[in-house]
């Protein structure tokens, strides 16, 4: 099993799917500075080298690039001394160092001590930081307790249990009732959890504690863990943020007592709330620095609430913005600060916890231990970098400075496609406008959260620059290089960028996503079902509320080439392309509108129609039938009927595939809404259409080959028929005869039925009839007479019948199942070529029922001789009329109630 392989089976299949359909599955086997050698296909099937310049970093972790030669020789150093990994319960001068490091280095901003607790990953020292504030917290009011319990027996002890306070906020109260007062609030706020605030947008970390804190990473309900009590702030002005909690602040009465033995009442106030945690410069939010007023404000709040201040590092801080500290340039220190990324070099995965050391908890780090923390190897290589950060500080600073002022030039140049440029020293963070293509499909894959993913495939593919989007800020793409990026590439990220910002601007979708039209490898998977409460019907945009009934087609995409009909803006890629595209996004992308049109009665009944796309292809379809999805394409269908739900549809049409892998809609449950294949209205359109050839033919001349039996709209056609044909063979593929005589059963006495596994039996049919599954074309001019005329009525979408049989000088084509819309409207749906006021029959009936809301579906589940009539019955009442296409040539039959033809008269 190679690699890609196993990685999407193995260890991440979601991230393998959405790397494949975004065409960034590629490899990396070496990085060296700031560049990546890439693995590629050759064309001997090998694989060749291609450098890529890394503008990801390891979001943040390679500020010395990767295999920086100084932390390498570090590593070299502990492998050749054979230093241990593992010597707990021992002194790990290494670690030692390490924290006095830490602490003399942060100190040298703020003028206090640290005892630093290391750990393994960012969101470990963001556990530990939640862990230390919580045990600070009790203990604190434990130690309150205590004082006030002291002072209970003193006043007891000294005889003034019933003195009242001669002044204060509770002058005339007796000492003891205060103090028991007292002593009732903080033993209840002893049993309440304590409360963790961080801003909104805040990014620090996926653990449970570390996902608490951290807002808008799109995580879904059932996979949030409730971690501890937690409060978010939205509005960042300073006094928002200082009178946030006072709601939380309760009033716990003192006593004192004055030189002459008097006791006074105080009041001070104590606060759930154990600590304040905050990004200097919010990452993964967009790159957005939180202003020092903001800060400040924290650093207050902190302390009315008498809590911790802690300053998240992990990502913006050692050095990165310039500075060792990011916090520094605002002048406010914190109480803690948490470090990781950066301090691992690239090479050790490492964190730190960094206490104040007159707030340390003593046994903290007896209790809150770790078997991989405090090891040589990680410890020695984090000094090292400690080291190279001061030593970077200037070249951080004059490379941030160039790289803003050429990322500000592309913002200016294209204002249209770039939001903003944001960042210091080497954190920053392109912001691009989401664009507003013309057509539905484009606008559905170029959504806030794909924006960002599409823009690093054309980046790492075109320009070989490799970027991603930042995790809660999508449309924002990251650019944290190392401090050892050279002037040429600040210039080629520049070019880059403004090749990318220009084709947005200019409406370039083909050249910009062309990176999507290489074939992708290995095999596709389905993503697994996640189920999704119902949706509201009530559209967000009010879409729901309208003065007409609201119809929904859904239709999958019958061929990959209908890709430049649904999205013009592609119109200049080949039919390769568009099914490399198919293939990519195959199961990534979701049901999207198409178009809506209003369709009127002859009657003056009208109804709103909304096509939405179904993302398979009729192939795709068959491929994952055959694979065993079926269970994954129902769910795709059913989430386009819950978008259809959520669009206000009352009715509910289910065109191509979406019917077939629904069983016929079966699968389609639905108690206030209306369900319909279509399939009715379709057999009833091509029976029609066949009456009068089979009528005017004579005996011997009304031998039909029916190919496609096995299916429901076949199945209902050759009962439809049976009594005005001299015989009739069923053609299914090898395998097909036992079903088929089901059906063959049921026609018996009606005429003369034969059973045939090989299309060549329809050389001796002069009339053809076909509506099978099949992704491609299944009959073929060698299938046919070639010394007679002969008919064929295509049922199927895609065309069952292979494009070189139009070429046959005997041969009719008759594409079936059309019907021309009354009054010649001709509504635009994009992907369906037909002739301007012609659609598809399932599309019709669905259209049909929204104009007759009270009328049952006559094509839900099974079909049947009945709801044919009944399908034809609903049309002739609103003017639509059948349709037959012989090539480019278009034929109208109107159905009149006094011109039906009799065989139909006989199954009313």
């Amino acid at each position: 099993m190679n690699a890609k392989s196993a990685f999407a089976r193995y260890t991440r299949p979601e991230f393998a799917r959405l790397f494949r359909a975004l065409h960034l599955d590629v490899t990396y086997r070496a990085g060296r500075g700031d560049h990546l050698t890439q693995e590629t296909p050759s064309a001997g099937n090998g694989e060749t080298a291609r450098d890529v310049l890394d503008l990801v970093g390891g979001a943040g972790a390679s500020l010395f690039g990767h295999n920086h030669p100084a932390l390498l020789e570090v590593a070299r150093q502990c492998l050749e001394e054979e230093t241990p990994f593992n010597a707990q319960a021992s002194i790990r001068p290494g670690a030692a160092e390490l924290a006095e490091r830490l602490s003399s280095l942060v100190g040298a901003t703020t003028g206090a001590r640290y005892v630093t607790t290391l750990g393994n990953t960012g969101a470990e020292a963001v556990e530990a930081a939640v862990k230390h504030a919580t045990v600070e917290h009790r203990r604190r009011l434990g130690a309150l307790q205590e004082q006030y319990e002291v002072q209970l027996r003193r006043v007891r002890r000294d005889g003034m249990a019933d003195t009242p306070c001669a002044s204060g906020p509770a002058a005339g109260r007796p000492c003891e009732e205060l103090l028991n007062q007292a002593l009732e609030r903080i033993v209840e706020l002893r049993g309440l959890d304590p409360v963790f605030v961080s801003l909104a947008n805040a990014f620090h970390g996926k653990s449970t504690g570390a996902g608490t804190l951290t807002h808008g990473t799109n995580v879904p309900a059932d996979l949030h863990v409730p971690g501890p009590q937690h409060r978010r702030l939205s509005d960042w002005t300073p006094q928002a943020v200082v009178t946030a909690f006072d709601s939380l602040r309760a009033e716990v009465p003192s006593v004192t007592v004055d030189s002459s033995g008097v006791p006074h009442s105080t009041v001070r106030h104590l606060s759930p709330v154990a600590a304040c945690f905050v990004e200097p410069i919010q990452g993964e939010a967009g790159v957005h620095e939180v202003p020092a007023e903001t800060l400040a404000a924290l650093r207050e709040l902190a302390d009315l609430h008498d809590a911790a201040l802690v300053f998240d590092e992990i990502q913006c801080g050692m050095g990165r913005t310039g500075t060792f500290l990011a916090s520094e340039k605002s002048g406010v220190a914190a109480d803690y600060y948490l470090f990781s990324k950066s301090l691992g070099g690239g090479l050790a995965k490492i964190s730190a916890l960094l206490v104040r050391e007159d707030r340390y908890v003593p046994e903290f780090g007896r209790h809150h231990t770790s078997t991989f923390a405090d090891d040589e190897f990680s410890s020695r290589i984090a000094t090292a970098s400690l080291d190279l950060a001061c030593g970077y500080l200037d070249r951080i600073t004059e490379t941030g400075t160039l790289l803003r002022d050429r990322l500000a030039e592309v913002a200016s140049r294209w204002p249209d496609a770039v939001v903003a440029v944001r960042g210091r020293g080497l954190l920053w963070g392109v912001e691009f406008a989401l664009p507003r293509p013309a057509s539905g499909l484009l606008r559905e894959l170029f959504d806030s959260e794909s924006l960002g993913y599409l823009i690093a495939g054309r980046l790492l593919h075109t320009h070989g620059i490799r970027v991603i989007p930042t995790l809660s800020a999508p449309t924002t793409v990251r650019i944290q290089p190392s401090a050892l990026l050279a002037p040429a590439d600040v210039d080629r990220i520049a070019t880059a960028f403004d090749e990318v910002a220009g084709l947005f601007s200019r409406g370039e979708y083909a050249t910009l996503l062309e990176h999507l039209t290489v074939p992708a490898d290995g095999a596709w998977q389905p993503r697994q079902h996640v189920p999704l409460p119902r949706r509201d019907r009530a559209a967000a945009d009010g879409s729901a509320e309208t003065d007409v009934s609201r119809v929904a087609f859904l239709a999958n995409m019958d061929v990959p080439g209908k890709l430049r009909s649904l999205a013009p803006e592609l119109g200049e890629w080949s039919d390769d392309q568009c099914a490399a595209v198919f293939d990519r996004m195959w199961g990534e992308a979701d049901p999207f509108e198409v178009a809506r049109n209003r369709i009127t009665s002859a009657t003056g009944e009208t109804a709103e129609v909304i096509m939405v796309a179904v993302p398979f292809t009729a192939a795709q379809a068959v491929t994952a039938l055959q694979a065993g999805h079926g269970a994954w394409l129902r769910r795709t269908v059913l989430d386009a009927v819950e978008f259809s739900v959520s669009l206000g549809a009352g009715v509910i049409g289910l065109g191509g595939h979406t019917s077939i892998v629904t069983s016929a809609a079966r699968d389609v449950v639905e108690d206030d809404v209306k369900v319909t294949s279509g399939n009715s209205l379709t057999a009833a359109c091509a029976y029609d259409l066949l009456l009068t050839k089979l009528a005017g033919s004579g005996t011997g001349e009304r031998r039909v080959g029916l190919v496609g039996g096995i299916g429901n709209i076949g199945a209902v056609m050759a009962e439809l028929i049976a009594p005005h044909c001299d015989s009739i063979v069923l053609v299914g593929r090898p395998g097909s005869a036992r079903r088929l005589k089901r059906l063959a059963d049921r026609l018996a006495g009606q005429t003369k039925i034969s059973i045939a596994e090989d299309l060549d039996a329809l050389r001796d049919c002069p009339i053809v009839v076909s509506a099978t599954n099949s992704a491609d074309p299944v009959i073929a001019p060698g299938h046919l007479a070639g010394d007679r005329e002969v008919l064929i009525c295509d049922l199927a979408v895609p065309g069952d019948v292979h494009p070189d049989v139009a070429g046959m000088s005997n041969v009719t084509l008759v594409s079936g199942g059309r019907i021309q819309l009354p009054e010649l409207q001709t509504p635009h749906y994009p992907g369906i070529t037909l002739p301007p006021g012609i659609v598809y029959s399932c599309m019709a009936e669905a259209t049909l029922l929204g104009l007759e809301p009270k009328t049952p579906s006559p094509s839900y589940g099974g079909l049947s001789l009945t709801g044919a009539l009944a399908s034809r019955d609903l049309a002739i009442r609103h003017g639509f009329h059948p349709a037959r296409i012989v090539h480019d040539d278009v034929s109208v039959e109107p159905w009149v109630e006094d011109q039906l033809s009799s065989p139909l008269k006989e199954y009313r």
